[in-house]
């Protein structure tokens, strides 16, 4: 045994090159939960890492963190890959990670990303399977805790927003391997007609992811979907999103959140009716005045003054007309009647208008007749026509030898010329 004393720096020294030198904390895997969570401004994160016995600081540089897909946060289990140092500066270790994963979450979310898809692919989430949540519910159900949080915010919102409203709640457990039979016992519950609910609200407050997993359960996302009376999924804080919001009516980021959705505010609702009941008097006030001051005028008109003067001088134009419709009858009968009176004389004029046609017919007849060739041939003139039909108008048309014919008022001759004297009138010479 050496009992040389040393100093703190070299104890500490001792201690470091221990610990650092051994293979097995060099590359240690250790699972805890994360507490005391550092974001420095350098990137940097440094936390502690615990468990029921012992605790642990641990740091995260950024050259180790920029690729973490994990939001490390207070209550989180990881299992976190690194190596465990000595700062000697304090006497303390702590572990300074490479690497790290949630404990059990990677699997857990993967199954719900699997759920997920299978139950979108199926139509589940599908906004046509949505209801309408009702304007004013006058009875709302509640499945939660009955000693939670969430049911005390639920309450003290609603009944601060809307005084009159019923509250039905139907107790589950929200937290648990259990818990999502115990939300879908209470859903059912609430849909029995039996309890004339309006609207239901179901959820918790927030917690950790595993807190949380009953509302990733398959039969809690199926009861939410297959609700008969509208529900609002109200789980978790924020930044929370459960697969039960996917499948809900609606969903609120918070249970106090979810019941502002679920009533409006009373007063507010008050002073609207008012607003309107005030524009409907005025409106009303107006169309009053106005069919008022028509009623008003049309009893002014002086057929409501003095009914009678308007029927006389209606029975005045009456007469006026019938009057002119008689004298006007009248006088188209007496024209008829003249009319009719000449029609005796008819005869004798149409005997006179015939005779002046004969007449007329017989001197054109006697016109035409004057002017027949037959008639002046009968004076003793000819026609001479040649072998091929022309008629001879002068004795250049003619050569000697050429045969013709020779028609008469009473005959005809076949004929030869033998010669041709040109200048020749009537057997004498021109000029003798």
């Amino acid at each position: 045994m050496n009992n040389t004393p040393l100093s703190i720096t070299e104890l500490s020294s001792v201690i470091k090159q221990t610990i650092e030198g051994n293979s097995l904390l060099s590359n240690v895997a250790v699972i805890g939960e994360v507490s005391n969570v550092t974001n420095h401004s350098s990137g940097h994160i440094y936390f502690t890492l615990k468990d029921s016995g012992a605790v642990i600081s641990a740091a995260f540089f950024k050259y180790a963190n920029r690729s973490c897909k994990v939001r490390l946060k207070e209550g989180l289990k990881v299992i976190a890959l690194g190596s465990v140092t000595v700062y000697e500066k304090r006497g303390s270790y702590q572990l300074i990670v490479k690497s790290l994963i949630e404990d059990g979450i990677g699997e857990l979310q993967r199954q719900i990303q699997e759920l997920k898809e299978r139950l979108l692919k199926e139509g589940l989430f599908d906004n046509e399977r949505k209801k309408s949540l009702p304007f004013l519910p006058r009875r709302i159900g509640i499945v939660t805790s009955p000693t939670g949080a969430a049911f005390r915010d639920i309450l003290k919102v609603l009944l601060r927003r809307f005084p009159n409203v019923e509250v039905v709640l139907a107790p589950a457990k929200v937290q648990g391997s259990d818990a999502s039979v115990s939300i879908v016992r209470a859903i059912e519950e609430l849909n029995k007609e039996k309890y004339n609910i309006d609207l239901i609200i179901a959820g918790r407050g927030g917690g950790s992811f595993e807190d949380l997993m009953p509302f990733n359960e398959e039969p809690a996302v199926r009861a939410f979907a297959e609700s008969r009376v509208p529900i609002i999924s109200a789980v978790g804080h924020q930044i929370d999103h459960p697969l039960t919001d996917d499948a809900a009516d609606a969903f609120a980021p918070t249970p106090s959140a979810a019941a502002e959705i679920a009533v409006p505010v009373k007063a507010e609702l008050e002073n609207e009716i008012e607003y309107y009941n005030k524009a409907l008097l005025s409106s009303l006030q107006k169309l009053a005045e106005h069919y008022r001051m028509r009623i008003a005028s049309v009893t002014q008109r002086r057929i409501f003054e003095n009914p009678l003067d308007m029927i006389n001088m209606r029975q005045l134009n009456v007469d006026e007309l019938s009057s002119r419709v008689t004298y006007a009858l009248s006088s188209l009968l007496q024209d008829k009647r003249n009319q009719l009176s000449l029609a005796g004389d008819l005869e004798e004029k149409i005997n006179l208008v015939l005779m002046k046609r004969r007449h007329m017919f017989a001197m054109a007849l006697q016109s035409v007749d004057q002017l027949s060739p037959l008639k002046v041939m009968a004076r003793g003139y000819s026609v001479v026509r040649t072998d091929t039909g022309d008629f001879v108008k002068n004795c250049r048309a003619l050569s000697p030898g050429q045969k013709f014919d020779l028609y008469f008022a009473d005959g005809s001759a076949a004929c030869e010329v033998l010669s041709l004297n040109k200048g020749v009138t009537l057997g004498k010479e021109k000029g003798e």
